[in-house]
C-alpha cells in the first residue's frame, strides 16, 4: 500500500511539473512574440512620428510632400512585415480527429485530477447527459478544456472545488468550469487587451482566456466569463458536434 501511495504521489508531482513547464513554455513564447513584434515595428514608427513632426514644425509645401511620402513608405514597411509575421505564425491547417465529449473530459480529468488533489483543490464533475455527441476537433476541445483546468487548480484556494459541467443539445456542447475565489479579470478577452493597471495574476488569467477564445472560435462556437452570485468565476464554451 506504501508503495502504491508513494507511486501515486510520484505521478501527480510528474503532472504538476508538466502543468509548470507548459505554462512557462507559454510565457517564453508570448515574450518572444513581443521582442519580435517589437523590433518589427520599433524602427518604423519611429521615422514616422519623426516625420509627423516635421511636418508640422515646417509648413512648406515641398517639404510636407516628401514627409507624408517618407510616412507613406514607412506604413507600408510596417504592413508587409506584420502581414509576413502572421503568415509565418498561422499554422497550416492542421488534421482534426473526433473526439466523443465523454472521452474528452474523461482525458481532461485524467491529466488535471491529479495535480489538482496535490494542489488540495478537487475537481467535482457534475454530469447532464453526457452523450454519445461527437466534436470534430477534439484535440482542441481537450486543449481548451484543460487550459482552463489549469488556470482554475492555479488559482482556487487550496480546501475549494472546482466544478466541471457539460450538456449536449441541438448539436452543440457547452463546457464549464466554475472557479471559486477567482475574480473576472478586466479586459476584452476577444482581442488581448489588458487594462493598464492589470496585476500579473489578472494579466496571465486574461491572456489563458483570451487564447481560449481563439480556440473557441475555431471550434463553431464562443467563450464567455461570468461571474456568481456565489463568488466564482463561470468560464464556459461552446463548440460544435454530431452524433457518432
Amino acid at each position: 500500500m506504501c508503495a502504491d501511495k508513494a507511486e501515486e504521489k510520484n505521478v501527480q508531482e510528474r503532472l504538476a511539473l508538466l502543468d509548470q513547464l507548459r505554462q512557462s513554455e507559454i510565457r517564453a513564447t508570448g515574450l518572444r512574440v513581443a521582442s519580435v513584434v517589437g523590433h518589427l515595428i520599433g524602427t518604423p514608427l519611429n521615422v514616422i512620428v519623426g516625420r509627423a513632426g516635421l511636418i508640422l514644425s515646417d509648413p512648406d509645401p515641398q517639404r510636407v510632400e516628401q514627409n507624408a511620402r517618407k510616412i507613406e513608405e514607412q506604413v507600408g514597411k510596417l504592413t508587409r512585415r506584420i502581414r509576413r509575421l502572421i503568415d509565418y505564425l498561422n499554422p497550416t491547417a492542421a488534421v482534426t480527429e473526433p473526439m466523443a465529449v465523454a472521452r474528452i473530459i474523461k482525458d481532461a480529468l485524467a491529466l488535471y485530477g491529479p495535480i489538482a488533489q496535490q494542489r488540495g483543490v478537487p475537481l467535482l464533475f457534475e454530469e447532464h447527459g453526457v452523450t454519445d455527441m461527437v466534436v470534430e476537433d477534439g484535440a482542441t476541445a481537450l486543449v481548451l478544456l484543460s487550459s482552463m483546468l489549469s488556470m482554475a487548480v492555479r488559482g482556487a484556494p487550496n480546501g475549494s472545488e472546482v466544478r466541471i459541467a457539460v450538456r449536449t443539445a441541438d448539436a452543440q456542447s457547452r463546457f464549464e468550469v466554475l472557479i471559486p475565489g477567482v475574480s473576472k479579470p478586466r479586459g476584452r478577452i476577444d482581442s488581448l487587451e489588458p487594462p493598464d493597471d492589470a496585476d500579473p495574476t489578472e494579466a496571465e488569467h486574461l491572456q489563458t482566456l483570451a487564447v481560449g477564445s481563439a480556440l473557441a472560435r475555431r471550434l463553431g462556437g464562443h467563450l464567455e466569463v461570468t461571474a456568481t452570485d456565489r463568488g466564482e468565476l463561470r468560464v464556459s464554451f461552446d463548440c460544435t458536434c454530431a452524433a457518432a
